[in-house]
């Protein structure tokens, strides 16, 4: 989904959403064509109007799917599944992406409700959805794909799940859906890239869903300490590539202070940073690597061990175990979200954060921005943001849709993409930007870098012989002999993803 979110603050720029920053720049040949007819792009009295022209140019860089405006399906289902867990009922962690029954007034069921009112009437089908225990969509499928039932046309299993769905056998390769165009801006190719294996995608993200983008993690930055601080400005340093982990790390220390001074870590405390162990494996990705990637046939493969992917996870280690570093296994008797509560309560300067916390966070009275994971080191080329496996799903489709069923499917599905990407992406956007008190336009920017550069590791997703959670514990254990640990476990790993391989290969028929 390279640029989308660029293109959607265009467009939220052309709706007047975010004001404009300047308008001195189209002054420069204000007079070469002062006896042209007014334009679209002019107020009443013949001067230029801004607004109009961005409306204009977002109009013109809309890109069209390529399938039909409009056909007749007959009223046909299109019946979704999405994974639900009761101890996140009632949270934006639940699916707010795919069904919507009326119109309520909150901006995100808005945008789905209009885009599938548009979506059924251009094609005369119906959207409906089914919400199904994270621990049932496994057996579920099972019967289904056994019964050769096609009920269910889309399914989202947590990722967390998926990695045993994905080696039975239950779903297409999305490569050959007909209508859906990996190409086009409303699909993640970051996503596609990565996660297929021999030519074989089993999962997608795409514009349908802001469940992935929430799934996302940034950091984020009390203003006022900040300020009170004299910390540089943050979001100049991400401009000029200098905002690294030996960065990040400099300044929360400087910032920590034992508010008490009872010498103890305690809740009384300034901390520099709050994060859960999931640090380890989001910062060491922000340093642009992946644990699995692919070999040159396309198959994945153990990369991690290059001297330079140590030297990163060594640094993330050894930020995780200072002193300002806090997590809930510092303080007893505390649960994972404590330092989102700590956070909000104007305990910590930085916090990391899914970006599905923004809109709590935005109720709240901290003052924060957000900003991308750092990057290892000033000469990395970009940033790069890490999705979750906890808190998301991704698009797969039963291999029981077929024939005529799974053609409408995919142009469905491409025209759900198409629409949602400059209508339900822009209310997102919009949404993570607004605070209590203010607009914080320059998180604007900084949500343009992070959602388009995001990475999707199948270590994560099938954490091969434990691997994934083992990596994870690293930063929490301080464990500093990764090499020697790489070794011990390099064999098993290939092992079980040679294993997958030979899976895929064989389920696809090859």
């Amino acid at each position: 989904m390279k640029q989308s979110l660029a293109k959607a603050l265009a467009l939220l720029l052309a709706l007047g959403m975010i004001p404009l920053a300047s308008c001195s720049a189209g002054t420069e040949n204000a007079d070469a064509d002062a006896n042209t007819e007014v334009s679209a792009g002019t107020n009443d009295a013949g001067a230029a109007d801004p607004e109009a022209d961005a409306a204009a140019d977002a109009e013109e860089e809309r890109v069209r799917p390529d399938i039909p405006e409009s056909a007749d399906y007959g009223g046909d289902e299109i019946y979704f599944v999405v994974w639900e867990l009761d101890s996140w009922a009632d949270t934006v962690r639940q699916y707010r992406d795919i069904y919507a029954e009326s119109v309520t007034g909150e901006a995100i069921n808005d945008a789905v409700y209009n885009r599938n009112v548009l979506i059924e009437g251009n094609y005369n089908v119906k959207i409906t959805q089914e919400r199904m225990p994270i621990g049932a969509i496994d057996g579920a499928l099972s019967k289904a794909v056994s019964a050769g039932d096609d009920t269910y046309d889309v399914v989202y299993p947590r990722l967390y799940e998926a990695a045993g769905m994905y080696q039975k056998n239950y779903f297409h390769n999305l490569l050959n859906v007909p209508h859906i165009d990996f190409d086009k801006p409303w699909w993640d190719s970051n996503c596609a890239d990565s996660l297929s294996c021999v030519g074989i995608l089993l999962c997608a993200a795409s514009s349908i869903n802001v469940n992935d983008k929430d799934a996302t993690v940034a950091v984020a930055f009390n203003k006022e300490e900040a300020s009170k601080n004299q910390v540089e400005d943050l979001y100049a340093a991400v401009r000029e590539g200098t905002w690294t982990l030996d960065k990040i790390s400099a300044i929360s220390e400087a910032v920590y202070r034992d508010e008490n001074g009872d010498g103890k870590i305690t809740e009384d405390d300034f901390f520099g940073f709050l994060g859960a162990n999931d640090v380890m494996t989001a910062f060491w990705h922000g340093g642009g690597g992946l644990l699995c990637s692919k070999n040159e046939e396309g198959a994945f493969a153990f990369t991690f061990g290059t001297e330079r992917d140590i030297d990163v996870a060594l640094k993330v280690v050894n930020l995780m175990q200072q002193e300002w570093f806090m997590n809930h296994h510092k303080i007893s008797n505390t649960d994972d979200g404590y330092y989102t509560q700590l956070f909000e309560t104007g305990h910590g300067m930085f916090f990391w954060m899914r970006l599905d916390e923004v809109t709590n966070m935005r109720n709240g009275d901290t003052d924060f921005g957000i900003l991308p994971t750092p990057k290892y080191e000033e000469a990395q080329e970009k940033y790069y943001s890490f999705v979750s496996q906890h808190t998301t799903g991704l698009m797969s489709i039963p291999i029981t849709v077929a024939g005529d069923k799974l053609d409408e499917l995919g142009l469905i599905l491409e025209a759900l993409a198409a629409e949602s990407h400059y209508t339900l992406i822009p209310e997102y956007i919009e949404l993570s930007l607004k605070t209590k008190h203010a607009r914080d336009q320059e998180s604007g920017e900084m949500l343009d870098i992070i959602i388009n550069n995001r990475i999707f590791d199948p270590m994560t997703i099938y954490n091969f012989s434990s691997y994934g959670d083992t990596f994870q514990g690293y930063g929490p254990n301080n464990t500093t002999e990764i090499a020697s640990d790489i070794q011990r476990q390099s064999k098993g790993i290939n092992k079980m993803i040679d294993k997958l391989v030979s899976r895929l290969i064989e389920n696809s028929g090859g």
